[in-house]
C-alpha cells in the first residue's frame, strides 16, 4: 500500500532564507611585549587552534636569496636551543599536537592544534620553537636540499612551468614574480647565518598576532598562561622595505615554453587588484561568471561547447599588494592557440555583454550561501579571523560578508570588468608543443620564445 506524502512535487519548494554567520565576539588585548592577540571561544569541542600571524613573507626576502622566508619557518621545528629535531618531533607527538607552516609573499603563519588540556604544555612548545631556534647548520643543509628536490621536481610538470612563468610575465621583476618559496639559484645561496639574521629581525613580537579559537580559559587565566609563555618573547624589527604596488605591463606578451606531447597549458593573465580595493566585491563576481565556477562563461566555452579541455577556470587573487588575475586550462594541443583565442573573446565580453540576472543570482549565492560551512571547526575560525587581521578588516566582517556580495549590481560588474580585463596588456604563456602552431600564434602578437626557467631561448 502507497501511502500519500501529501507534497506536491510538481511545485518547486520555496528556498528558505539564508544563513547567517554568528561568530562569538573578538576579544583582543596585547601581552607586555606588545605581542597582539584575538581570542575567540568556541569551546563545543575540548580543542584549541592557535594561529602566530607574522605580517611578513616572502615580500621581505633578499631577492639574491629568495627561499629564506620559507626555509626560516621550516627550521623551526628541526631542533632549538632546548631540543633537537628528534626531540622536538616527539614532544609534539606526546602532546598530540599538529604543527603546520604556511609561508607566501604577505605573510608567514604557524599554526598549532592540541587538545585544550594541554594548553599550556603547547603554548610552551610554541613559545620555545619560535623563540629559540638553533638553526643547525646539517638541519639547514637538509632543509636547503629538500627545497631544491622540490624546486627540480616542479620543473618536470607542465602545470608548475606554466603557473611559475605567469606570475614572471604578469609581475616582471616585482617580488609577486618571483615564487615565495626562491628559485634554484637563490636557494643555493641560504645559509644557517642567513635563517638566524632573518629571524632576528622579523621574528618579533611586534610583527606578529596570536589568533586563538576554541576552548580557551577564562580572561585572566588565558592572559596569565600566555604572559608566563610568550611573555618573555623579545626583539626589535629591523627596517621593513617599501615595495610598491606593480603595475599592468603596456602590451601583450606571449610566452612560448616547447614542451612536447598531446597538450598544452595556458595562462592568461594580468596584475589585478588588492585585498583593500573597494572594488573587492564586484571583483569576485565578475570572476565566479567568467571563470570562477564550473558554470562559468570560460569553462561552458572551453569544456562543454568545443570539447577541448577536462576544465578551464580563472581566480583574482587579492593580495596585500595588487595579485594577479589569472585564467588557466589545459588543452589538446591542436586547439592551443583557438583556445586563447576564445579566452580573450570571453574576458572582452564580459566588458560588452554585462552579466545576466541568472549568472547574478549564481555568482552571489556560490559565494554566500557555502559560507557557513568555512566556519565549523576552530581551525577554519581560526584562519578567517587570520584573513580578518592579516588584511584589516573590522571585527564584525564576516557577518556582513553576504550584504556585502549582494550589494553588488550588474553595472559593478561591467565596471570592474573594464579595469581589469585589458587582453591588449595580457600575458600569455603556452607550455606545449609551440612548433605544430607557432605561426597561428604568431598572429596574436609577438612570441617569445622561452626555456623552462624563463630565459630566453633560440628554439
Amino acid at each position: 500500500m502507497t501511502r500519500k506524502s501529501g507534497l506536491d512535487r510538481s511545485v518547486r519548494p520555496v528556498p528558505g532564507s539564508a544563513p547567517q554567520i554568528r561568530l562569538p565576539r573578538l576579544n583582543r588585548f596585547v601581552l607586555g611585549n606588545g605581542l597582539r592577540v584575538v581570542a575567540v571561544k568556541h569551546d563545543d569541542m575540548p580543542e584549541v587552534s592557535a594561529r602566530l600571524l607574522l605580517t611578513f613573507g616572502s615580500l621581505e626576502d633578499d631577492r639574491e636569496r629568495a627561499g629564506t622566508a620559507l626555509l626560516t619557518a621550516r627550521a623551526l621545528t628541526e631542533g632549538t636551543t632546548r631540543k633537537s629535531a628528534g626531540e622536538v618531533a616527539r614532544a609534539l607527538d606526546y602532546l598530540g599536537a599538529r604543527f603546520r607552516i604556511d609561508v607566501n609573499h604577505d605573510s608567514t603563519m604557524l599554526s598549532l592544534r592540541f587538545l585544550s588540556r594541554v594548553f599550556d604544555a603547547a603554548l610552551e612548545m610554541m613559545a620555545e620553537v619560535v623563540t629559540g631556534p638553533a638553526f643547525d647548520a646539517s638541519e639547514v643543509d637538509r632543509l636547503r636540499e629538500e627545497r631544491l628536490d622540490e624546486i627540480a621536481a616542479g620543473m618536470d610538470e607542465p602545470r608548475t612551468v606554466a603557473g611559475l612563468r605567469a606570475n614572471e610575465a604578469i609581475f616582471g621583476t616585482h617580488p609577486y614574480g618571483l615564487r615565495a618559496g626562491g628559485v634554484d639559484e637563490t636557494v643555493r645561496r641560504i645559509d644557517e647565518e642567513a635563517l638566524r639574521a632573518f629571524h632576528s629581525c622579523r621574528y618579533t613580537p611586534s610583527e606578529a598576532t596570536l589568533i586563538m579559537v576554541g576552548d580557551l580559559p577564562e580572561q585572566a587565566e588565558l592572559e596569565r598562561s600566555l604572559e608566563s609563555t610568550l611573555g618573555c618573547w623579545q626583539g626589535e624589527a629591523g627596517e621593513r622595505k617599501v615595495i610598491e604596488a606593480a603595475e599592468s605591463t603596456p602590451g601583450r606578451r606571449i610566452w612560448a615554453i616547447n614542451w612536447p606531447g598531446p597538450q598544452s597549458e595556458i595562462r592568461v593573465g594580468d596584475v589585478a587588484i588588492s585585498r583593500s580595493d573597494p572594488d573587492y566585491a564586484p571583483a569576485l563576481i565578475m570572476n565566479a561568471i567568467l571563470g570562477g565556477l564550473f558554470s562559468s562563461r570560460i569553462n561552458m566555452n572551453l569544456r562543454e561547447d568545443k570539447g577541448w579541455t577536462y576544465g578551464a577556470g580563472s581566480r583574482v587573487e587579492a593580495r596585500k599588494l595588487r595579485g594577479p588575475f589569472l585564467v588557466a586550462t589545459a588543452v589538446d594541443s591542436r586547439a592551443s592557440v583557438g583556445a586563447v583565442q576564445e579566452i580573450l573573446g570571453e574576458m572582452e565580453r564580459m566588458k560588452s555583454d554585462p552579466a545576466s540576472e541568472e549568472e547574478m543570482e549564481l555568482a552571489i549565492n556560490s559565494l554566500t550561501l557555502s559560507l557557513p560551512r568555512l566556519f565549523e571547526t576552530v581551525g577554519q575560525v581560526s584562519g578567517r579571523v587570520a584573513h580578518q587581521v592579516l588584511h584589516d578588516l573590522p571585527d564584525d566582517y564576516w557577518e556582513s560578508y553576504a550584504d556585502l556580495i549582494r550589494a553588488v549590481t550588474r553595472e559593478d560588474v561591467q565596471r570592474i570588468s573594464k579595469r581589469l580585463l585589458d587582453t591588449d596588456r595580457s600575458a600569455i604563456v603556452i607550455v606545449g608543443p609551440i612548433d605544430e602552431f607557432r605561426s597561428e600564434l604568431e598572429e596574436l602578437g609577438r612570441v617569445e620564445s622561452r626555456d623552462v626557467f624563463g630565459n630566453l631561448s633560440d628554439s
